[in-house]
């Protein structure tokens, strides 16, 4: 084969095409690219709302716990835009405090203080629990002006930010309605799994043993086949239960057991026969009577801060380290400690009821712990904001604080014979519906939500 000698102009060819090929690859690296000033950026932070920034000579923008920065590493110029007012969404974590969250949005804590002390009479605040909402307002100058607090699907509490730049509770309250239901089961091993099968919650069935637990021994007195029934009342918003449920009547038939237990006008739990079945209240939170030093009052002028504040119950001028008492059986649902209320408990009663104990020295029992009435459970003291040694006490009917020195409270007693003929009448129409000889309508019979104790009594209890 006849070899074709290389041409003289190959080595300069290639050593040109070479060169051009590396200036058309600096051009294209060192060159301006289309869009490097567009001059708009949206910004996504997992901790703020979307914004916009005017960018000059900027390329991608990326987030990083709030630092903003380019692809390059290079800082970023960026022209100042005007804050605007917005509402901040927040949802509760477990193991957050308002203290965290105001920390976590960079909103002054003399702010927490006043909405604290807006709170004092309330605790509404004081502990948070995993996946309420807060809702924060804030102005164009950033200044909390309103904060929401949902604490139940019924309830948000409202701080408002008023002229003098403290902050007024309110609470706005949704609508509810109340249905009648009727569960039924029959003992097929543990009472605590047949009553599950039948339909009722874990709270429901805590609140069935407790009143009949003097009684009945729920492990040794059922018998297989032995039947159930229980009238509740739900709470429902536009037909949707919130998980409020009222036990009206319970109903045993067995071997061994025959018992039934109805809810009254007063709020009280009788048998059949007029024979109180629900534990009593006492009066007093101290095994010995002291002197009132502050009444209840929903009006009252503070006499620390010199402003109209509620008084949400009565303050006994007990020494340091006199004992407190629980003044009913219950569970303690709040052990903690307040800026303004100091140490304090609270307790949560059978039915309706729940107690509260303010400014004490020490505390004697743990949440979550169950209590006797006339148990002692702290010493009285003088912490928080107190203008001297004193217990302060709260009596809560329907989560509304009432009067604990007027308000009617169950104490032992039975049904009058002047009116066991309404409260026969009462019975017999319960035991229609467990025996299925009544219907029970979509909302509810009118009679029995009628009898059943509602806000309406807590609400004329808390005026007297």
């Amino acid at each position: 084969m006849k070899q074709i000698p290389p041409s003289p102009y190959a080595k300069p060819v290639t050593l040109v095409g070479l060169i051009i090929l590396l200036i058309a690859l600096l051009n294209y690296f060192f060159s301006d690219k289309p869009g490097d000033n567009a001059g708009v950026t949206e910004i996504t932070s997992d901790n703020s709302k979307p914004a916009e920034i005017a960018a000059s000579d900027s390329t991608t923008i990326h987030t990083d716990n709030n630092h903003i920065t380019d692809e390059n590493s290079q800082p970023v110029s960026a022209e100042p835009v005007e804050p605007q007012p917005q509402d901040i969404r927040y949802t509760v974590k477990d193991g957050d405090s308002l203290e965290t969250i105001f920390n976590q949005l960079n909103i002054p804590i003399n702010t927490l203080y006043n909405i604290l002390e807006a709170d004092e009479a309330y605790l509404d605040a004081d502990v948070l629990h995993p996946d309420q909402q807060l809702i924060f307002t804030l102005d164009k100058e950033q200044n909390l002006t309103e904060l929401a607090l949902v604490v139940d699907p019924k309830k948000t509490v409202i701080y408002q930010r008023s002229d003098d730049n403290n902050f007024i509770h309110d609470e706005k309250l949704t609508p509810t309605s109340w249905q009648t239901e009727v569960l039924k089961g029959t003992i097929e091993g543990s009472f605590y799994l047949s009553a599950v099968d039948a339909g009722l919650t874990d709270k429901t069935i805590m609140t069935v043993r407790k009143l009949l637990q003097s009684k009945i021994n729920f492990r040794r007195d059922l018998r297989a086949g032995d039947e159930f029934q229980v009238v509740m009342e739900r709470e429902t918003i536009d037909d949707t239960p919130i998980g409020n449920n009222t036990v009206v009547a319970i109903r045993f038939n067995g071997k061994k057991v025959d018992l039934s237990a109805y809810l009254h006008t007063d709020g009280i739990y009788y048998d059949k026969n007029g024979e109180n079945l629900t534990p009593a209240l006492l009066r007093y939170p101290t095994e010995k009577r002291f002197r009132i030093s502050s009444s209840f009052n929903p009006r009252r002028l503070n006499p620390v801060t010199k402003r109209i504040s509620p008084h949400n119950g009565v303050d006994f001028a007990t020494p340091v380290g006199t004992k407190v008492i629980s003044t009913g059986d219950g569970v303690v649902l709040r052990v903690a400690t307040h800026r303004y209320a100091g140490k304090y408990v609270v307790i949560k009663e059978f039915g309706a009821f729940s107690t509260r104990y303010l400014h004490l020295s020490k505390i004697l029992v743990r949440k979550g712990q169950k209590v006797s009435r006339g148990q002692v459970i702290a010493l009285s003291g003088n912490t928080g904001r107190s203008t001297g040694p004193h217990l302060h006490y709260e009596l809560h009917i329907n989560d509304k604080p009432v009067n604990p020195i007027t308000a009617k409270i169950p104490m032992l007693k039975s049904i009058p014979k002047t009116e066991m003929a309404v409260y026969q009448k009462h019975i017999k129409n319960l035991d229609d519906l467990m025996s299925g000889e009544a219907i029970v309508t979509a909302g509810g019979i009118d009679w029995l939500n009628e009898w059943l104790m509602r806000d309406k009594q807590a609400e004329k209890t808390s005026t007297m």
